[in-house]
């Protein structure tokens, strides 16, 4: 053993005794220019303690750490050094002329402990650290649990050591050794003083982040939780709190990952599930998310706002049943939610019960009157049910409340346009456009508010403006065809009709339309055969009722002619269109005076 070199720096000089642990070397430091002398301290690792593997391991990745600890207390000899080969733990010690390796005994009397035992009281008195007072959490992720950091090291009573000459300037050093017991004693003393103290670290940051979070300076929070999850990274709620932060980000797949990574380490936690279905839903993953969301239900069944989320995932799959159950039961924990009522109504109205829509939306409008989606989604209701004055009440509600809705002055333009308001009509158009101009609807319902009232060039234009921004509208199509057509292009409306049919063939409107423009064009049988098509897609249309009639007229056909034309005046009259009955009466009136 001598000469041989440990650690790649200590040649061991000669063997100054042992101790219950191994062998005390003398030994020169090769890395100094000078040689100074230490003493080293051999202690056998337990082969089959693997835990003192992982503590020994522990210590040898935060050595500067631990050592930066140990010196600033004045313990002596000094703890200088420490490194495991071939699978031994060895101590160094700065070197101290006349210092006892050993406490002295009794004559007669076996000490249970060497001086490595007594280091380790020594190390153990200066480890006992109390945490500071943690600071008030401030949670926005559920309620965080009080991390399980606090550890309280109490050291064995210290055995004084027989007194020590003061230490010499001369730069030599010692290494100790301790026994297998001993070595994973003084282990897990030196990971429990580390891991308290990242531990405590990890929660200030953990505090800092939270806060950071709650006072809106998100990647503050992201900067402070990433370093509280460095220190400790078995706390589900630092990843539950950054995995916030990321979503109001809107950084989707890392607030994902946060979610899981707190699943994995709290697969019980309700919450966790709850906000990465969120995140999958503003994905767009909704069968993600609803799988997350069942979880949550599972996990917390009373929670009213998972039956609520769950019930908007399911709107958007199409379950409007599954949407109608959720939405009702998230009523029944919470019956003040005014969110689900109108959430109800909106799948109600989806299943075709516009009545019972209806009653929702007005429900949900008096738990909160200040909502103006609310006023939104019943003026659609109501737009369905034909009350176009209830409809323009309804969106005028809506626009108050939320001046820069450009879709409620769209809508409102379209009830209005049912009212025969054209100028209103326009006005509300107009300023839909001047809050989105990139939405064609509007446009195209602005095209037919300037048809109304004979204005054909600005009609014209936003027609083809809804369909340069849309050139899927076949509405738009059907309409401009119906400009060109007054404005005696033929042809050109010919082309829209045929171009809208094409885009839409359950388009009962541009049948209708391109079967007046075949009638203008003198093709009889193309005509009627458009008329038929357009009746068998909506057999409540009365102008394609009133067109064939007509046709049937022109071609000498006076009995099929009447019956058509009895059909359209009983269509326009149920549908309060009193100007389409009265042409139609008069035809009729023209078919049997020729009788």
């Amino acid at each position: 053993m001598i000469n041989q070199v440990l650690n790649s720096r200590y040649r061991i000089v000669r063997v100054l005794g042992s101790g219950t642990s191994g062998l005390i070397y003398l030994a020169a430091d090769t890395s100094h220019p000078d040689f100074p002398v230490c003493v080293v301290r051999q202690l056998k690792l337990p082969r089959k303690y693997s835990l003192a593997q992982t503590h020994f391991q522990f210590l040898l990745d935060h050595k500067a750490e631990a050592l930066e600890r140990l010196t600033q207390n004045n313990y002596s000899p000094e703890i200088v050094d420490y490194f495991v080969e071939d699978q031994k733990f060895y101590l160094v010690e700065e070197y101290i002329p006349g210092h006892p390796l050993n406490p002295p005994t009794e004559p007669g009397q076996i000490h249970s402990q060497d001086q490595g035992v007594l280091r380790l009281q020594e190390m153990l008195e200066m480890l006992e650290t109390k945490p500071e007072p943690s600071r008030r959490e401030l949670p926005t992720f559920h309620s965080p649990h009080e991390l399980d950091a606090d550890f309280d090291i109490q050291p064995s009573s210290v055995v004084d050591s027989p007194q020590n000459p003061d230490k010499r300037s001369s730069g030599k050093f010692l290494w100790l050794g301790l026994g297998g017991a001993a070595a994973l004693m003084v282990a897990i003393a030196l990971v429990m003083f580390l891991q308290n103290q990242n531990q405590i670290r990890a929660k200030q940051f953990f505090n800092q982040g939270v806060e950071k979070l709650s006072k809106g300076d998100r990647q503050g929070a992201i900067k402070a939780l990433d370093q509280s999850i460095r220190l400790n990274p078995k706390q589900p709620l630092a990843y539950g709190n950054r995995g916030n932060a990321n979503y109001e980000l809107k950084a989707y797949k890392a607030a994902i990952a946060d979610y899981t990574k707190m699943i994995e380490l709290d697969p019980n936690k309700a919450g966790a599930y709850y906000n990465r279905g969120l995140a999958y839903y503003d994905m767009g993953e909704p069968k993600k998310a609803l799988e997350d969301l069942n979880q949550a239900i599972r996990f917390q069944s009373t929670d009213p706002d998972s039956y609520y989320k769950r019930g908007l995932v399911n709107y958007d799959l199409g379950d409007y049943q599954g949407a109608v159950a959720d939405f009702t039961q998230a009523m029944q924990l919470n019956p003040n939610n005014s969110d689900a009522y109108q959430a109800r109504g909106l799948a109600l109205a989806a299943l075709g019960d516009k009545q019972k829509a209806m009653a929702d939306y007005t429900q949900a409008i008096e738990l909160d009157p200040k909502n103006p989606k609310t006023y939104y989604s019943r003026g659609r209701a109501r737009f369905l049910l034909g009350d176009y004055a209830g409809v323009v009440e309804d969106y005028t509600q809506s626009i108050k409340l939320d001046p820069k809705n450009a879709h409620a002055y769209t809508n409102r333009c379209s009830a209005r346009l049912n009212l025969g308001a054209s100028k209103e009509a326009i006005a509300d158009c107009t300023q839909s456009i001047a809050l989105n101009p990139n939405k064609d609807g509007a446009y195209n319902n602005r095209c037919i508010a300037y048809f109304n009232v004979k204005d054909y060039d600005n009609a014209l234009k936003d027609c083809s403006q809804a369909i340069r921004l849309n050139p899927n509208n076949d509405t738009a199509f059907s309409n401009r065809g119906d400009i060109r057509r007054v404005s005696e292009d033929k042809q050109g409306a010919l082309a829209d009709y045929t171009q809208a049919i094409r885009l839409n063939s359950n388009n009962s409107v541009a049948y209708s339309n391109r079967g007046d423009a075949r009638r203008d064009l003198g093709d009889w049988e193309g005509a009627i055969k458009d008329y038929t098509e357009s009746i068998g897609i909506n057999p409540k249309n009365a102008f394609a009722y009133y067109g064939r009639g007509l046709t049937h007229m022109a071609l000498g056909k006076k009995p099929e002619a009447i019956e058509d034309l009895q059909e359209a005046s009983q269509l326009f009259l149920n549908s309060g269109r009193i100007g389409g009955y009265n042409d139609a009466q008069f035809q009729l009136k023209k078919l049997q005076a020729g009788k």
